[in-house]
């Protein structure tokens, strides 16, 4: 890089646009770009990147960073929300399930690949959801490629919430229809979009999120439905961070606003509340056998392990007769967004488990995340493209195994360094 061009920017995903804009396109000229832009990076927050778990997603974890150095921390990245994966019941029911039907599928569902137990989890979700038919993918980011690639066709119009998956913009970009995104939870801007283009397209489809990852906002799905009845789209709803702890034994957030009837497709992964690896798609019988012929993750990619399925029906089970851990998640939640609100931190509209604390600056986000990494806080920094700019965030994910103890450590840590930053200027109480 020379003297005159500016440093590329810390928001690693970022980089390699900067470096389309700048003129640098060849592959390895590129490469060694990003490594130096990581290098500086991991200057500031040396546990940013390459990092590494060594008994995986709980509570607490040990992290190990690229340098190989390692430390016991409170863990606030992992969305096992329930902490199933951790249920002495659930690991029972998987190991059983493992002895009776080895490790991988081996094949796609078409070929064999979709064994009994997969047949019985599927037809659960489904009927747990009131829907016809729930078709399994290998992750829930396959179901959402391949459903928003494989229901709307050439000529129909998708709209999108601005903040929805990149899976969920991908499937609509692979679909050959029309696709445009509309302002977050803004209804007024859906509706002007379906008042202007609807006409013009044999089939519209909505795409929200019940809960949205990075922000913690839920959709406002009761407004939304009366759209849907003035405009007659097909409504298109992501349950992956409300599926499992939200509505009637685990349905979600559609089943909880009561309109879960009238969703057309409802998506969600497994691999959150419920622990495991997979997605889904539960919706009319027709659209999943149309979309089962047409989609090529479905078609050409392998299932998920079958004593995966296992892991998810033990799952449903915890879920639908233990209504503790949803009520202790909520409990958790709602503790820490009061002892976080009551030290002056602003969570904009979010109201999920997950709580952004919004850092503009990229630099100071990381030395933010670095300061509270070192005294065994770790949240996850996101920056672009994962936000719009200047929106970049610590990322904190509440689960039901976190204990009081553990949010009242995190929430004085990150004060404290907030403080010493500038970015909490004093206290404020509240109700």
């Amino acid at each position: 890089m020379s003297q005159d061009e500016p440093e590329l920017p810390l928001a690693l995903g970022s980089v390699r646009e900067a470096l389309r804009q700048r003129g640098t396109l060849e592959l390895d000229e590129a490469a060694a770009a990003v490594e130096a832009a990581l290098q500086r990076l991991s200057a500031i927050h040396p546990w940013a990147f390459h990092l590494h778990l060594q008994r995986g997603a709980d509570a607490t974890a040990r992290v190990v960073a690229a340098s190989g150095a390692e430390r016991d921390c409170i863990l606030w990245t992992h969305n096992v929300y329930l902490g199933l994966n951790r249920e002495p019941s659930v690991i029972e029911k998987t190991i059983r399930a493992l002895e009776t039907y080895g490790t991988g599928a081996g094949a796609s569902p078409p070929v064999g690949g979709f064994t009994g137990i997969h047949d019985v989890l599927a037809r659960r979700l489904a009927r747990m959801l009131g829907k016809e038919t729930a078709l399994l993918f290998s992750t829930g980011y396959a179901a959402n490629v391949s459903a928003l690639s494989g229901l709307p066709a050439r000529g129909d119009l998708v709209l999108l919430d601005r903040e929805c998956h990149a899976s969920m913009f991908q499937g609509a970009a692979l679909s050959g229809a029309k696709w445009m995104a509309f302002r977050h939870n803004d209804l007024a801007d859906l509706e002007q979009m379906l008042a202007r283009d609807a006409r013009n397209h044999p089939n519209i489809f909505v795409a929200v999120e019940s809960a949205y990852s990075m922000s913690g906002d839920l959709c406002p799905l009761a407004e939304l439905m009366a759209l849907k009845r003035r405009h007659g789209f097909r409504l298109y709803v992501d349950e992956a961070h409300t599926f499992g702890f939200y509505g009637t034994k685990g349905r979600g957030y559609c089943d909880e606003q009561g309109v879960l009837t009238e969703v057309d497709f409802v998506t969600s992964t497994l691999s959150k509340a419920t622990a495991a690896l997979g997605g889904f798609i539960a919706g009319k019988a027709s659209h999943c056998t149309l979309l089962e012929l047409s989609a090529h993750s479905y078609l050409a990619q392998a299932c998920f392990p079958p004593a995966l399925a296992a892991t998810v029906l033990a799952a449903l089970d915890e879920i639908e007769t233990n209504e503790a851990l949803a009520a202790a998640l909520h409990a958790n939640n709602r503790y820490m967004r009061r002892r976080l609100t009551e030290a002056g931190f602003d969570l904009g509209t979010s109201r999920s488990p997950i709580i952004p604390i919004r850092v503009a600056d990229v630099a100071t986000l990381y030395e933010l995340a670095a300061r509270l990494a070192d005294d065994g806080v770790f949240a996850q920094p996101i920056t672009e493209p994962g936000v719009s700019r200047g929106q970049s965030r610590l990322r904190f994910v509440v689960t039901a195994r976190h204990t009081r103890a553990q949010i009242d450590t995190t929430v004085d840590a990150l004060v404290r360094h907030a403080r010493a930053l500038g970015l909490l200027l004093e206290a404020r109480h509240v109700g």
